[in-house]
């Protein structure tokens, strides 16, 4: 069979096909979800994922901030391109199109259909719970009790800001060992570990962004400005969507869940303490009274560290707010309720104790 017969020989006909058919094949995945966990995730994203990993492990600098950089140029050189062609501006519009028919389609194919992926409570049967107001702060208070113990170890008092002893690239490199530690819970391992500093971290920082994966790349990146006492917790999330974990939820739970059984106790700190973050903003939504009882509970020195991550985003502050550009991206690609799924983990952190009976 010639397909090539049932191709438009007009170049505009065609590009106008490429785009329905890549448009046609993201509806279709959305509404697909067993074909993506069993076909898409479990054998095409495993190949590419493991392949990009094995390359990017030769390089010590993020190859995938060099393509965003070389990306930049090249966006800016279209506009150039259209701007000189303003009074014929057909091919230069063309240009523009079949490049954003490009990425997006690579961005789809390398980890993005990752989002139309049946939810982690059904493919690992992991509780998710409408949790009521008694669960929430049961689980707040027992998140408390472990961070102020671990800060107590960790510090040699309740007053003092913990401090994480040893450098970036040592947090980075010992990241692994959490999902070590979980393999079997979550029915995956992490082959072929590839967790870089972002060289745009100085850039980054002004849209209060911690960490984030490369999709095309498959690097996971940390923000090396962020207070280091929360870098473990953001490895481990950054990982968690390098294994095909979409969804910030799911992401931040399967970090919180590496962080705390990780062997490091600096690790433990991190998750917990990015757990109680999201308990506590929680809890004041509903209860202000309580909020200021668990706060009041709080070790000084935990308090120090959330003051650390106060000020650098006070350091960063900028008057342009990318939050709604990024709130809109992830509401596209089926998450609902935007930016505020990061903290939706709480469903499945709650379940998580509650099938443990807290």
């Amino acid at each position: 069979m010639n397909i090539r017969k049932y191709i438009p020989k007009h170049p505009f006909i065609r590009h106008i096909v490429y785009w329905i058919f890549l448009i046609f094949t993201i509806f279709i995945a959305s509404h697909l979800n067993w074909c993506v966990e069993n076909i898409y995730f479990k054998w095409i994203y495993q190949a590419i994922a493991v392949a990009n990993r094995m390359f990017d492990r030769l390089f010590s600098f993020s190859i995938g901030d060099v393509f965003y950089v070389l990306l930049l140029i090249y966006i800016f050189y279209l506009l150039v391109n259209l701007i000189f062609h303003i009074r014929k501006p057909t091919e230069a519009l063309l240009k523009i199109s079949r490049f954003l028919l490009l990425i997006i389609g690579l961005f789809y194919l390398s980890w993005g259909f990752n989002y139309f992926r049946p939810s982690i409570d059904k493919t690992l049967k992991f509780s998710s719970v409408s949790y009521n107001l008694h669960q929430l702060t049961s689980v707040t208070d027992t998140v408390i009790k472990r961070a102020n113990a671990l800060q107590l170890s960790l510090s040699g008092n309740d007053t003092s800001a913990v401090d994480v002893p040893y450098g970036l690239e040592h947090i980075l490199n010992k990241t692994p060992t959490g999902y070590e530690k979980i393999a079997l819970r979550i029915k995956q391992k992490y082959r072929e570990p590839v967790i870089k500093k972002s060289l745009l971290s100085p850039f980054i920082s002004y849209l209060y962004t911690t960490g984030y994966l490369n999709p095309y790349s498959g690097e996971a990146h940390i923000n090396y400005l962020y207070p280091k006492f929360a870098v473990p917790f953001i490895a481990s999330h950054e990982v968690a969507h390098q294994l095909g974990y979409a969804p910030e939820d799911e992401a931040n739970f399967l970090g919180y869940l590496a962080a705390i059984h990780h062997p490091d106790p600096y690790f433990q700190y991190s998750g917990y303490t990015a757990a109680l973050y999201y308990l506590l903003l929680e809890l004041k939504k509903a209860d202000k009274k309580l909020y200021q009882e668990k706060i009041i509970k709080l070790n000084k020195g935990i308090l120090k560290n959330f003051a650390e991550e106060a000020r650098f985003y006070r350091k960063y502050k900028n008057k342009y707010d990318m939050s709604q550009a990024y709130d809109s991206y992830l509401k596209l690609n089926k998450q609902k309720k935007g930016i505020r799924s990061y903290n939706d983990m709480l469903k499945l952190l709650i379940g998580y104790y509650v099938d443990k009976d807290l």
